[in-house]
């Protein structure tokens, strides 16, 4: 399997850790994007241009991070990380999705500050994404004795969205007046899947 995967995206950090949850890190080889036009896109397989995108052994292409995701843990015939229950599965998936928002708009307001050209940069469109980050940092202080102690999809996807945060905006400190989310952070830093996906310093 080929994985297109670059170290500083929280989205390809989500599948690796996945992968290392499922002791499928072995079986994966990296492939770098490209980086040379990214208003092209940075992954030509990809029809969207982003990564990550895992290529299997067959040719076929899989995206986006969920999907990969979701396929790694079932891989083996016991996913451990999708519950099946139906509700359980919903809550683990709208921790996702919140985890996985949060971190989109972090991602876009960080491409609004330094990829666009000064004239196509919007305070405004910034702001509103700085704030959507803040709402589901409020939320997930708030429930954090729910999903604590739990490792499947949604708190993966929580543990690489603050990763994210500390690598691109870490001038903001998310951790202020929520003791509950980093106390959770910082032992879930811990586990094998978190530590050795670590981004690089910025």
């Amino acid at each position: 399997m080929k994985l297109c995967y670059s170290a500083t995206s929280p989205f390809a950090r989500k599948v690796l850790a996945v992968a290392i949850e499922k002791g499928l890190r072995d079986q994966i080889e990296f492939t770098q994007p490209d980086t040379s036009d990214v208003f092209k896109g940075i992954n030509p397989k990809n029809p969207l241009g982003k990564i990550p995108s895992l290529e299997l052994d067959t040719g076929e292409l899989l995206f986006d991070s969920i999907v990969i995701a979701e396929y790694l843990d079932a891989k083996d015939g016991n996913p451990t990380l999708f519950p099946t229950e139906p509700l359980e599965r919903a809550k683990v998936m709208t921790l996702h999705a919140m985890a996985n928002g949060m971190t989109d708009a972090a991602f876009s307001r960080r491409w609004d500050a330094t990829a666009l050209p000064e004239g196509e940069r919007s305070p405004t469109w910034s702001e509103r994404l700085r704030l959507a980050v803040e709402n589901c940092l409020n939320v997930l202080e708030k429930e954090v004795s729910d999903f604590g102690g739990k490792t499947n999809i949604g708190t993966i996807a929580v543990a690489c969205g603050l990763g994210y945060l500390d690598l691109r905006f870490s001038h903001e400190d998310w951790r202020k007046g929520r003791p509950n989310l980093t106390a959770w952070f910082e032992e879930f830093s811990k586990k094998p899947s978190i530590a050795e996906t670590a981004p690089p310093a910025s």
